[in-house]
């Protein structure tokens, strides 16, 4: 009569024949119920211990195997993390500052107007100085101006107040800008001072202002009026021209677009 603990029965039922080997506690068993109850009895979970030591002389070539796995494994999982890190790190760098977010959030408010951040280290980052007044509750804006005559000349103005700033007020600070330059393009350009003879272009983003072309013209009184339902990149910049240099400005602008 065979005992209990017949090595050649199940180690759980002690009836069966033994057909199964856990590969991590070595406990033999006859079936699926039986290897259920031993993993639940002796809380294991079956899977191998890669770790576990194991002496050079009984070591066998499936555990040379799986020794190598392992170590792909253990690379994988190196490599994985490297990558997740550098992409935790990209995504800290690119993340908005708490004034950018103040920004983005007061102008939806105001207008519907989208602003979007380039990363930190792009030169249009770098050279963005708007700002919000937590205290006053204004957006100070940062905007560049590309005045058109025979071709462009660039002006940026910054911490302009929303509320305040129009066209009129606009063309008077850069009207100032030209005396104090006293040059010949500077001269040329006062020809721009009268908001009734000029025209104003910006650059369409978005899907949204699609159906508008790639540069709409545009009237305002304020900022929000000129930005409103807009995407825009960083800052924004204006095109503007005499009335009667309006499409040769937009000639110049689709041409330089399509180089």
């Amino acid at each position: 009569m065979e005992t209990p603990s017949d090595p050649k029965k199940c180690s759980m039922c002690h009836k069966n024949p033994i057909k199964y080997t856990c590969p991590r506690c070595s406990i033999r068993t006859c079936s699926l119920p039986c290897c259920l109850l031993h993993k639940r009895t002796l809380d294991c979970n079956g899977q191998r211990d890669k770790t576990s030591f194991k002496q050079l002389n009984t070591m066998n070539d499936l555990d040379l195997l799986s020794d190598y796995r392992f170590l792909e494994e253990v690379n994988r999982q190196i490599e994985t993390s490297k990558r997740d890190e550098l992409t935790n790190k990209m995504k800290s760098f690119n993340e908005p500052t708490r004034f950018q977010k103040l920004i983005q959030t007061k102008l939806k408010i105001l207008g519907s107007i989208q602003i979007l951040y380039l990363p930190k280290f792009s030169t249009r980052h770098k050279q963005n100085h708007m700002w919000y007044d937590r205290k006053l509750d204004e957006v100070f804006w940062h905007i560049e101006c590309r005045f058109f005559t025979d071709s462009f000349y660039t002006w940026t103005i910054t911490r302009l107040p929303t509320k305040e700033t129009t066209l009129a007020n606009l063309l008077v600070k850069f009207h100032e800008h030209c005396n104090e330059k006293k040059d010949s393009i500077s001269l040329n350009l006062k020809k721009l001072s009268n908001e009734q003879e000029i025209c104003v272009y910006l650059e369409n983003f978005g899907q949204k202002r699609k159906q508008f072309g790639k540069y709409e013209k545009r009237s305002f009184n304020t900022m929000i009026d000129l930005f409103r339902e807009r995407i825009i990149i960083e800052y924004p910049i204006l095109y503007i021209s005499l009335i009667n240099d309006e499409n040769n400005m937009k000639e110049n602008l689709l041409e330089k677009k399509t180089k």
